[in-house]
């Protein structure tokens, strides 16, 4: 008999028990480091850009030189030649004078703007006509602009995305100081589970778990560590469990989690660490086990794919987020019910529900629910998300507004 705690009680007990957990941290390339969660804050050593530039192709100018010409009373400035890309500016930039600079390009001594080519006009008389005037500062990036010596860039705890690395490029850091990705040991358990690959005969089902298991893990942020297939039976599953818990930072069981006679995974994790819960009020996912082996998470998850994608989904990712310090929260999309959806379980239902377009006068998309039993794991692929109906509702009821969680 399981005695089932509530969903919240179970993430509060989580976050007690494996909040303060981490993998440690890394160093990995900055072409390795798209997606990481930043271990320590990124500190500019110099001045980025490291000289005055021009943001557009065009004439450095003083300012002042250009006030109040236009196309009809243009400004003549004699043209000094022209900035070459990646070289020094050469000589300085006099009253009435100009010189040629491209995007990208230092910006003369004695000019504080860049005229757009757009503007000019060149009549071959070696000047050139500014026929719009320019304010100072215009068309420029500063030296420093981007960062300074002593200024932090990027702050620990970022995800770094493609803008971070550049800027990491734009500083010079090719090394980048991570926290480390948990190592999720995925384990699965029965006499009838086969390899993937392998043809079926009798009552034999194909190992769905492990590679499901494998990429939630991916996608959560740990690093999923296979550790193949368990016969049944405490003293396979105890050796089994005690060599893959020295070899991951969290692991999850997949099957016996139950409480039947063949059901022994609790009674393992029991036996060599502590069970914190046997047993969650959430529909599917009653049967799964939380528990802790050498100060490491262990989850005991039902053997049903369906009941173990959502025991993953909704208890297991909050343990990876935390442990690789992603602070990542599932982002919902409102929508509309088109069904009534009977619930009176008791239990926290999921629901997985397809979406179509608004009904007529409608904002929202309608959300279907898809009928599907927990064993059978192809049928979710036909949902967009899914929803929630709390313990103590009777049911959803269709025009009703709801949030949709993604599914992974």
């Amino acid at each position: 008999m399981l005695h089932v705690v509530a969903p919240g009680e179970v993430l509060q007990l989580c976050a007690s028990r494996f909040g303060g957990l981490s993998a440690g941290e890394e160093t990995v390339s900055i072409f390795d480091a798209g997606g990481r969660v930043l271990f320590e804050d990124i500190v500019a050593q110099e001045n980025i850009p490291g000289f005055d530039r021009s943001t557009v192709d065009g004439y450095a100018v003083r300012a002042t030189d250009t006030f109040g010409c236009s196309a009809a009373n243009p400004a003549q400035l004699r043209f000094k030649g022209a900035v070459l890309m990646g070289e020094g500016a050469g000589a300085a930039v006099g009253s009435g004078e100009c010189a040629g600079v491209p995007t990208g390009g230092m910006l003369p001594e004695g000019a504080d703007a860049v005229v757009m080519v757009e503007d000019t006009e060149d009549y071959g008389d070696g000047c050139r006509y500014i026929l719009k005037p320019v304010s100072p500062g215009a068309n420029l990036v500063l030296k420093g602009d981007e960062a300074s010596p002593g200024k932090t860039v990027i702050p620990t705890g970022t995800v770094l995305l493609a803008s971070h690395i550049g800027a990491l490029a734009a500083l010079g850091v090719s090394l980048v100081r991570v926290w480390a990705k948990p190592v999720a040991g995925i384990l699965s358990t029965g006499n009838e589970i086969v390899p993937v690959d392998a043809p079926l005969s009798g009552a034999k089902v194909r190992d769905v778990n492990a590679h499901m298991l494998y990429r939630l893990a991916e996608v959560a942020g740990a690093r999923p560590l296979p550790l193949g297939i368990c016969s049944d039976g405490f003293e396979t599953l105890s050796a089994a469990v005690e060599t893959a818990a020295a070899k991951c930072e969290l692991l999850l069981i997949s099957g016996g989690s139950s409480a039947g006679e063949m059901d022994v995974t609790a009674k393992v994790i029991a036996a060599l660490g502590e069970v914190h819960i046997h047993g969650i009020a959430a529909k599917p996912g009653k049967p799964t086990v939380i528990g802790e082996i050498a100060g490491k998470p262990v989850f005991g998850l039902p053997g049903h794919p369906v009941s173990a994608y959502f025991s993953f989904l909704n208890f297991v990712i909050p343990a990876i987020v935390s442990m690789a310090k992603t602070c990542a929260m599932p982002r919902t999309a409102p929508c509309v019910l088109g069904a009534d959806i009977p619930s009176n379980h008791g239990r926290e239902d999921y629901i997985p529900v397809r979406l179509s377009p608004p009904a007529q006068n409608g904002n929202l998309p309608e959300a279907m629910p898809v009928r599907l039993k927990s064993g059978l794991i192809a049928l979710l692929g036909e949902a967009d998300g899914y929803i929630v109906a709390g313990r103590d509702s009777e049911g959803l009821f269709k025009g009703e507004q709801v949030e949709m969680y993604p599914l992974l």
